[in-house]
């Protein structure tokens, strides 16, 4: 019911963004999550994923890859009615939870894997959560479900903060693994934590990427394709200013950007405070 209650009222602001344009999603994880346990709020409840999915298709949305997406853009603005469903890192969740309900649908989609996070837990969600990360069975298990698998580095770094050498290897490396793991080729990439300059893009392009994804701030640039990050915390509305790319601009204003900034702060001494009590 509350499902049905939410689409009534936001079915017409989607479809006016259907028919305006395309739109690429960012998800981390899809459980439900308790907030001490996933401060950075990256796990977004099998309800709400389900909701934005069911919102996007009866709005007229076709779903399509990353690649796919990259593709129809030609390097360009692309033309409007497609969506894009990405995942970052590479949570096991996205492989138990937002598969089956991909599935139903009919919907592939696209994740973005760091090598090193394999079969792992993930540095962002507290030890004591049940949540892993894929392993190499999930990964293959994907790619015959037709998911697009897609590069996100060898060990996460902040690509804004080094040379054009490291970043080459970080991209390539990662990239040779995942298609050895995958048995496809690795088309398109995500920037670690959103993090990238002229370097980092320069490097992604020598690297033989189709495209790369940022984390709302890009364009519709090859290599800077503009993506809407859903928190676990989103809102519809910030849903909807996010994929019209007006959420961003927003945070600039300096009230909002105090409040960001203040908010990021605390998040890492939580998180720096949870690592040494599990040390």
């Amino acid at each position: 019911m509350r499902t049905r209650i939410t689409e009534r009222l936001w079915s017409g602001p989607v479809r006016r963004l259907c028919r305006s344009r395309s739109v690429i999603l960012g998800y981390h994880g899809v459980t439900r999550s308790a907030p001490w346990l996933d401060l950075s709020r990256l796990q977004v409840s099998p309800a709400r994923f389900r909701a934005h999915v069911e919102l996007l298709l009866e709005a007229g949305f076709q779903f399509v890859t990353v690649a796919e997406l990259a593709r129809l853009a030609g390097g360009g603005t692309p033309p409007p009615g497609y969506a894009a469903l990405s995942f970052d890192d590479g949570m096991r969740n996205n492989y138990t939870v937002a598969l089956p309900i991909l599935q139903e649908h009919g919907i592939r989609a696209t994740v973005y894997v760091s090598i090193d996070l394999i079969g792992g837990t993930s540095p962002w969600i507290d030890p004591r959560s049940s949540e892993r990360m894929l392993d190499e069975r999930e990964l293959q298990a994907l790619v015959a479900a037709g998911w697009e698998l897609g590069g996100h580095t060898v060990s996460h770094p902040d690509l804004s903060q080094l040379d054009y050498e490291t970043c080459r290897h970080e991209i390539e490396a990662g990239k040779t693994a995942l298609e050895q793991i995958g048995g496809v080729r690795v088309e398109t990439f995500a920037y670690p934590f959103g993090r990238y300059g002229p370097t980092a893009v320069r490097a992604v392009r020598d690297s033989g990427l189709l495209a790369a994804v940022t984390t709302g701030s890009g364009s519709w640039n090859r290599y800077e394709l503009t993506r809407a990050m859903i928190g676990a915390a989103d809102p519809m509305p910030v849903v909807l200013l996010k994929l019209s790319d007006s959420y961003e601009p927003l945070l600039r204003l300096p009230p909002l950007a105090s409040l960001r900034s203040a908010s990021k702060q605390l998040r890492r001494r939580l998180q720096a405070q949870r690592q040494r009590m599990a040390a």
